[in-house]
Formats: structure tokens, sequence, C-alpha cells
């Protein structure tokens, strides 16, 4: 998620809104944004985990999101689900160029 930091400016100019999902608990969220000095909401899909489940995200077997970027327009249809476990900077980059394809 600091990888989305880095690029804060970026995804402003690109008139985008970050937004991260846990599966921990809403306090523990809280508290993990706090630590990273995350700029965007660090939103909670505990207890059920609904969000990753309908976006076919949530591991079932380990209780866990896969590491996933989800980019959403303004129209809220989903225009990209990106799932990439090891190279987690490529997150933020690969957001960034599915948006400008989207002209944002």
């Amino acid at each position: 998620m600091t990888a989305f930091r880095t690029q804060t400016t970026a995804f402003e100019e690109a008139n985008a809104q970050v937004l991260g999902v846990s599966v921990d608990s809403f306090a523990a969220a809280g508290e993990f944004q706090d630590k990273l000095g995350l700029e965007f909401p660090l939103l909670s899909d505990f207890p059920k985990n609904q969000a990753g489940r309908d976006y076919g995200v949530f591991v079932e077997e380990r209780g866990i999101h896969n590491r996933a970027t989800i980019v959403i327009d303004e129209g809220r249809v989903v225009r990209d689900i990106y799932i990439e476990g090891r190279d987690i900077e490529s997150h933020p980059t690969h957001a960034l160029e599915v948006l400008a394809s989207l002209g944002g």
C-alpha cells in the first residue's frame, strides 16, 4: 500500500480516488493506515469479506484477499482487476496505465 502513497500526486492528476481494503477489523485497519502514514482511506472488509468475495479476490482457504488493484470508473464499472502478489510496486503503475487508457 505504501507504493500507492508514493504516487499520490499522479493519482490526483488522474482525478482518481485510491482506497485500500483490508480483511482486518476496522480498528486494526485504522491502526495500520496510521502506522504506514497512508494518505488515502483504508477500509475494513471484516467480518464477512463481502467486498473481496464480490470482486473475486477473497481466498477462502486462507481467509485473505489476493493482492489486487481494481480500477472502477466514474460510472461504477469495473475496468480492470490486477492481481499480483509478489511485485507490489507494480500495482500503482498498472492502475495509472489503465486510467490513462480510459482518458483519466
